[in-house]
């Protein structure tokens, strides 16, 4: 019985070891560096030697009770211009061959070797940056929002330096972080910061304060203390960007050809320390990389992310309204992205921290003359204010504002949509929630024009559990937004109507984690199931899956699913590639899937999925994959494959079979040096895509570019159109 109260009481101490090691917040003193530093990587200075690390990471996966079985050191200094990171990661046998993507910017820090840092420098535990660098030296900045709980918004890109050093034992990198890139408030001299790394040779990602596994290590929560000496100051800081384009493009279909060039600005100015303004004119986004196809066999729209940079910098302000199905605000509806593009005259935009607790967005864009010059030029205005609240929770109130302009018609075309939001999130973030309201109104003044959203979730490292509810009044209408469940199309009419739905939402999974299993990480079920009714609760229809999980140790994962769903329709729907339309009224649908990623730490990796079952009145079969094989980091080859066939529908239907391949090659001929292309032949949208981009990165954020395009027709073989574009652009610093 002694032996038995002594094990209880050791087993008592260790996890109020465990408990007091995550309750501390460790910190960090940095000094000003008392000599100059060349970026190399080496950190064979004598400051860094001398100087006290950062280090007894913990393991945040495979183990989150760890220490991390690689040594990582962390040293940080910092002069009038500079913030800078010196860190080590050591190997535990020696490595020829580091797991890395490819040589760009921003890569993802799951799917590489790499060490990041998180800094919170308002300490509000809701908004930050994020830095990082893999063993090449590519690097990688973002946005911090949202407390990191849903991770780093990628597009935004600062001016920064990085070197790395490789050896066989470990490599080593130099950061060097103008004072200036960063958002901060001048009289706060504790800040928030992590550190983390991912050893893909090993399969392990660890953090400097632990971060419980299942949670994102961007955590705003999990932060030690950055203690400075001094507040640093952050100065002058104006950056001019000019551009210059030539597009000529030759539009096969209507026998014209276009030479244009083009010339604009955009500008960065700080008007203080923490609050930006951003200004671009006669905006060109011809660089961007093209979307993705798809086969679309569903009734809504499809969601394509944002690209074009001015929408993405500081987005998070903008684009974290409301949620993933009702989104008040959608910058790709501004200028045409998703259809024919309409030219952008210029926007502004103001954002960032007015003090530790209050940030301000407000953007507004002024477009041309639609191709229909009735529908007139428009302006696109939205301001948010938030306010941190709690444990990082925020309360947040928005306007936003379509107003057509200079109208040939006399109405008073416009569409103002206004809301507030809260979203809630507890200390140990297991615990959060979101709410909000809007209101939408036109010059039709019509009612039911309001949304509100319920959400709440408990999630730990085995278990999670979401309950959620949507409702959308026929009448809320949002030329800026993105509602995809509320528009049905009339085939008879050529019309689209609005119908009014309350959504109730219900997700959950479980995770049974092996121990002492080489193979096997954790297994267990995941649950989801809608319903859909209208405001006076009568059922319209829902779907619902019951998915098996199992991830293994080597990164790759297995599934089986089974979906049943209950599709209705309020009007004759025909289904792409069939030849009648299908009645009013509620369909079963039910149906199997298998799903498999095999992970990206080897060379060759893909992903694999088989969908099939019924399809309204017949049956459906999918079949989709990705194959890639990357050639160390240089070389990037891959394909996509996707296979949709419709069959067993009533005679007078017909079948339907769409086949949509693509290709990807990308080449990183060194980290500023880059060429890819794609290839993709699509059925459905009778199209062949052929899109190349050559990218040179001749000084720091200052680059040139070769885009070239065609378009083919896929069954007949005729070209639609083809374009090529030069653009450069140079990035001046005061």
């Amino acid at each position: 019985m002694k032996k038995i109260r002594e094990f209880i009481l050791f087993l008592i101490l260790v996890a109020f070891a465990f408990s007091y090691a995550l309750a501390q917040s460790p910190s960090i003193h940095i000094q000003p560096i008392p000599n100059t530093i060349h970026i190399d990587g080496k950190l064979d200075e004598t400051f860094w030697a001398n100087a006290t690390p950062a280090s007894d990471f913990w393991m945040n996966y495979p183990f989150d009770t760890l220490p991390a079985s690689t040594k990582t050191e962390v040293k940080v200094f910092y002069d009038e211009q500079n913030l800078y990171i010196g860190a080590i990661c050591h190997n535990s046998r020696d490595v020829k061959k580091y797991v890395i993507q490819s040589l760009k910017r921003d890569f993802s820090f799951n799917d590489n070797e790499a060490f990041s840092i998180f800094i919170n420098a308002f300490t509000d535990v809701n908004t930050g940056f994020s830095f990082g660098v893999n063993p090449y030296g590519s690097q990688r900045d973002g946005i911090v929002s949202n407390g990191g709980l849903k991770g780093i918004t990628e597009s935004w890109d600062g001016m920064w330096e990085a070197e790395v050093f490789r050896s066989s034992k470990y490599w080593s990198v130099e950061m060097a972080i103008p004072i200036k890139t960063l958002r901060f408030k001048e009289d706060i001299k504790n800040w928030r910061i992590n550190f983390a790394r991912n050893d893909q040779t090993n399969n392990e990602i660890s953090t400097w304060i632990p971060v419980e596994r299942g949670f994102k290590i961007s955590s705003l929560m999990n932060t030690g203390r950055l203690i400075w000496d001094e507040t640093p100051r952050a100065g002058t800081n104006v950056v001019l960007i000019p551009y210059a384009a030539g597009i000529s493009s030759r539009d096969y279909e209507n026998n014209e050809n276009n030479i244009k060039p083009s010339v604009g600005l955009d500008a960065k100015v700080a008007l203080n320390s923490s609050l930006y303004l951003d200004v671009t004119a006669n905006p060109n986004f011809s660089q961007v990389e093209v979307d993705q196809q798809v086969i679309n066999l569903d009734r809504f729209e499809l969601f394509f992310p944002e690209k074009r940079i001015f929408f993405l910098e500081n987005s998070d302000m903008f684009s974290s309204l409301g949620n993933s199905r009702i989104q008040p605000f959608f910058s790709r509806r501004i200028g045409g992205a998703d259809n024919i593009p309409i030219p952008i005259h210029f926007g502004a935009r103001v954002s960032g921290k007015l003090n530790k607790d209050w940030r301000l967005g407000m953007m507004t864009v002024q477009t041309d003359l639609a191709d229909d010059t009735l529908k007139g030029s428009n302006n696109y205005s939205v301001v948010t204010l938030q306010r941190s609240l709690l444990a990082g929770s925020t309360l947040t109130g928005f306007l936003a504002n379509r107003q057509q302009l200079n109208a040939l018609n006399s109405n008073n075309d416009f569409n103002f949509v206004s809301g507030l939001e809260f979203d809630y999130r507890s200390k140990d973030t297991k615990w959060t929630g979101e709410a909000f309201v809007h209101f939408a109104q036109t010059n039709e003044r019509l009612r039911d024009a309001m949304t509100y959203s319920l959400k709440g979730r408990y999630r730990t490292t085995k278990a999670s559990i979401r309950l959620a509810i949507d409702a959308v009044g026929e009448n809320y209408i949002t030329d800026m937004g993105y509602v995809p469940h509320l528009y049905h199309e009339n085939e008879t009419t050529d019309s689209t109507f609005r119908i009014g739905y309350i959504e109730w939402r219900t997700t959950a999974y479980y995770r049974f984690y092996l121990k002492n299993n080489n193979v096997i990480d954790y297994v267990g079920p995941e649950f989801s199931f809608n319903i859909f009714t209208n405001n006076k609760f009568d059922y319209q229809e829902h779907n619902g899956k019951f998915k098996f999980k199992a991830q293994f140790m080597n990164s790759s994962n297995f599934s089986v699913s089974y979906i049943n769903n209950s599709p209705v329709l309020y009007f004759p729907f025909t289904l792409s590639g069939l030849d009648v339309p299908f009645p009013i009224g509620n369909y079963k649908e039910q149906s199997i899937a298998f799903n498999y990623d095999s992970g990206k730490r080897k060379d060759i990796f893909g992903t694999a999925q088989v969908r099939f079952g019924n399809r309204f009145m017949g049956k459906g079969f999918n079949f989709e994959g990705q194959l890639n094989y990357r050639m160390g980091p240089r070389l990037v080859l891959g394909s996509t494959f996707s296979q949709q066939y419709l069959y067993s529908f009533p005679e007078n239907y017909g079948n339907a079979k769409f086949t949509l391949v693509g290709s990807k090659f990308e080449i990183s001929f060194n980290r500023n040096l880059f060429l890819t292309t794609y290839l993709q032949y699509n059925t459905q949208a009778n199209n062949i895509n052929v899109n190349s981009r050559f990218q040179w990165r001749f000084r720091p954020m200052s680059d040139l570019y070769l885009v070239y395009t065609e378009n083919y027709f896929q069954d007949l073989g005729g070209i639609k159109n083809r374009a090529l574009v030069l653009k450069m652009n140079y990035w001046w610093g005061f």
